[in-house]
């Protein structure tokens, strides 16, 4: 199982622990502490993102400038000076984000940075405001007026020439889309970042943000990064919604775990309806072992591939690319003449003959000639138990496979076209919008109808995948198939537990042809890898979150360090994703 720190909670489970520890603090005296300590690492990322060497060398604005003209010169220290003389803005709504907007503006003024705080509602948090005001803080009231009604006033301009913005207008306590004047309010400057773009800093959730599935309902204020305070929000990571939430940082608060019960549902499963951010590569390159001394290509995993054709034979070169960048000790590919031998001039080591293998792919690049290839090679995955992941034209074969599949050893790789297709052929008919729009409700649907793991791919990927685990109900704990300590057997004595994710979004230089079939065959490696490590036990199961989990994070930071290669994002190519694999898994190496 995956250790993580917690999951992703509702707005309504954020609402109740916010409210108590709100309360706790009142009952102390103080109802504004916990507001306080929120305000506090809200101004410290907006020192940060507004001047990192001011912030770390922790000193007061005045101070910075003139190191700066001692270190780097006068002529480069007047660039970084006109950068620090820009004001920082922020959109004050009447709750209590507004309450930890205005305390942040009355932390940065102490600390010599020009801050103006637009209040958006007739009333406010009067202490922070009270704090704000005696700070230095430029006031701005609108009086519940959208602001679009100071456009072409020197209050606007202030808006526009401001570096950094922090929405504080609502935050969890908000109860469906915006409407009225903050819906248009925040329609105008979502219009005014495109015309002057610049970082917004969401406190807790970016405004407009009120489904729990990440559904887009309404005008939603688009940030570069969003402080997640205390716990993941399950709206902040989901896509489509993610797109608002730019980079997603946890705000850590002494009361950040939030536990998974381990207690079945009624139905004898555990977290079908749990989401996790999945972002730790640390955690993600146990997946990619370095062999150990004695290791030969055997014991490192063997991967079965059928994939390429006549009609697409690169996909065959990129899936069994993406298979070797797991550390595979062998690849053996079945395909045509031609996708041979374009593999062997790229990869010479590939086996064209069969064998001893202990993972497999079908699907990528495969027309209808390759059916039959296909076919055998589920069957036989599925008569033995061996993992096999299964992708792009052989999706359509599913619901012929149903029968003869392994379901907890067998991974369905769609992206939202394959998954409404998929789905309309297994009796739920749907589009590939209504999958966009709600991905985390079709990756547990296509689940259901399998019993497969899935992960379902898209601007961020969500990993649907469970493991059969030993509960023990005095503890409260469970152990899984590879750590089993509990002495159970048989899956008849083992719960289901899900542990579903979603990984960090990567760059958008990743929708590109041919990504998916190196992700496909990177999966298969790490299971052949798994599967060649694992004992012959019955408990054992390779398939689990933490490995896909992980083969998803890998391939996304790979999409990211290709893409930025050439100083903050460039075009980039399926072979440049899986060239940048070997960077990634050296970079983490102790």
């Amino acid at each position: 199982m995956l250790i993580l720190d917690g999951r992703a909670v509702s707005f309504a489970e954020a609402r109740d622990i916010e409210r108590r520890h709100v309360e706790a603090a009142a009952a102390d005296g103080d109802p504004d502490r916990y507001m306080r300590q929120v305000a506090e690492k809200v101004a410290d990322r907006v020192r940060y993102l507004s001047d990192p060497l001011a912030w770390l060398w922790n000193i007061p604005e005045a101070a910075a400038i003139s190191r700066l003209r001692d270190d780097i010169g006068l002529d480069e220290a007047a660039a970084r000076i006109e950068d620090l003389d820009t004001c920082v803005v922020a959109f004050v709504g009447g709750g209590d984000n507004g309450g930890d907007a205005l305390y942040a503006c009355a932390l940065l003024a102490e600390q010599g940075m020009v801050v103006t705080a637009f209040l958006l509602k007739p009333t406010c948090h009067a202490r922070g405001l009270a704090a704000a005001r005696e700070a230095g803080v430029g006031i701005v009231e609108l009086g519940g007026r959208s602001l679009r009604s100071i456009e072409g006033t020197p209050e606007w301009g202030t808006i526009c020439g401001a570096r950094l913005w922090i929405d504080g207008i609502v935050g969890i306590g908000s109860r469906g889309p915006l409407v009225g004047e903050l819906a248009d309010t925040v329609t105008c400057l979502n219009d005014a970042m495109r015309a002057h773009p610049k970082k917004v800093i969401a406190i807790d959730v970016p405004s407009g943000l009120t489904d729990d599935d990440g559904a887009v309902r309404g005008p939603i204020l688009r940030a570069t990064h969003t402080l997640a305070v205390g716990t993941y929000k399950r709206a902040q990571i989901l896509p489509p919604a993610v797109e608002y939430s730019g980079e997603v940082r946890l705000m850590r608060m002494y009361w950040s775990e939030v536990a998974t019960s381990t207690h079945p549902d009624a139905d004898g499963t555990i977290g079908a309806g749990d989401i996790y951010y999945y972002d730790d590569e640390y955690r993600a390159h146990s997946a990619v072992p370095v062999p150990a001394f004695s290791d030969d290509k055997y014991a490192r995993g063997v991967v079965g591939l059928v994939a390429g054709s006549d009609t697409y034979p690169g996909a065959g070169i990129l899936a069994t690319r993406g298979a070797l960048a797991a550390g595979v000790g062998m690849v053996r590919l079945n395909s045509t003449r031609r996708v041979q031998d374009l593999v062997l001039a790229d990869q010479p080591g590939v086996v064209m003959i069969g064998g001893r293998i202990q993972a497999a792919l079908i699907g990528p690049g495969l027309d209808e000639e390759r059916r039959e290839d296909a076919l055998e090679l589920a069957q036989f995955c599925g008569q033995s138990g061996m993992p096999l992941v299964i992708d792009a034209w052989a999706l359509d074969l599913v619901p012929e496979l149903l029968g003869s599949l392994t379901p907890d050893a067998t991974v369905l790789t769609p992206h939202y076209g394959e998954a409404a297709r998929l789905l309309s052929a297994l009796g739920t008919p749907i589009t590939k919008r209504e999958v966009a729009a709600s991905p985390l409700r079709y990756a547990r649907a296509l689940h259901e109808a399998t019993g497969c793991h899935i992960v379902l791919k898209g601007p961020v990927t969500i990993v649907y995948s469970f493991e059969y685990v030993a509960v023990d109900a005095e503890e409260n704990s469970a152990t899984s198939l590879d750590g089993t300590e509990n002495g159970a057997d048989t899956r008849s004595e083992l719960t289901c537990v899900y542990e579903p994710t979603v990984s960090a979004p990567s760059t958008s230089w990743a929708g590109i042809a041919g990504n998916g079939d190196v992700l496909a065959g990177f999966i298969a490696g790490i299971l052949a890898r798994a599967s060649a490590r694992a004992s012959a036990s019955s408990r054992s199961q390779c398939v689990t979150s933490a490995r896909l989990s992980a083969a998803v994070c890998l391939h996304a930071r790979a999409a990211y360090a290709a893409a930025n290669q050439q100083n903050g994002g460039a075009p980039i190519q399926a072979s440049d994703i899986v060239a940048a694999i070997p960077a990634v898994l050296a970079d983490r190496r102790p």
